[in-house]
């Protein structure tokens, strides 16, 4: 029993545990690094499945409040020709006069002027959606690389810090053989 005290306290033997617990953290930490990754893949699947619901609610919403626009400037319109007629005819102009039709047709160019600028500024917020949807994925997209590069830098590094080990082990080795 005497005789294994000075190999269990030897340089040697102490080296190689360290390269034998190197090796299982590396190994450990090669499995976390794997997991980080499927864990990051999954949470952002979640959170783009979430944007996408999120922007197609947004352009249902745009789609309804652009129908119901529409359907109160035609409303308006309806109205605001009722009431020039009337006046027309309460001032006895006649609907067949040319002053009263290009007052008419001025009010419907303005309406659907108001409409184009409407159909523009929806436009401009549809973008805007896709556009979010976009820089979303691209997005994820980089941090899944990054997380990629800095597992493989790590591992890389590992790999330096076992060989390094093994060649101080086999250095020491050599040494006692002298």
């Amino acid at each position: 029993m005497g005789s294994l005290v000075p190999i269990l306290s030897s340089p040697l033997f102490m080296q190689g545990v360290g390269l034998v617990k190197n090796e299982i953290s590396r190994q450990s930490s090669r499995v976390d690094r794997g997991a980080a990754l499927e864990n990051l893949k999954a949470k952002q699947s979640l959170q783009l499945q979430q944007s996408q619901a999120n922007a197609a609610l947004s352009r249902e919403k745009i789609a309804l409040d652009a129908s119901n626009a529409e359907k109160e400037r035609k409303t308006a319109l309806r109205r605001a020709v009722s009431r020039q007629r009337a006046s027309f005819g309460a001032q006895g102009i006649g609907s067949g006069a040319g002053s009263s039709q290009a007052v008419l047709l001025g009010m419907f160019e303005e309406s659907e002027s108001e409409k184009s600028k409407r159909a523009g500024l929806d436009n401009f917020r549809l973008n805007a959606i896709d556009s979010d949807l976009s820089q979303r994925k691209s997005l994820n997209v980089l941090q899944r690389t990054q997380l990629k590069e800095r597992n493989k830098l790590q591992t890389v590094s590992a790999f330096g810090d076992t060989a390094f080990g093994a060649l101080g082990l086999a250095h020491i080795a050599a040494k006692s053989d002298t």
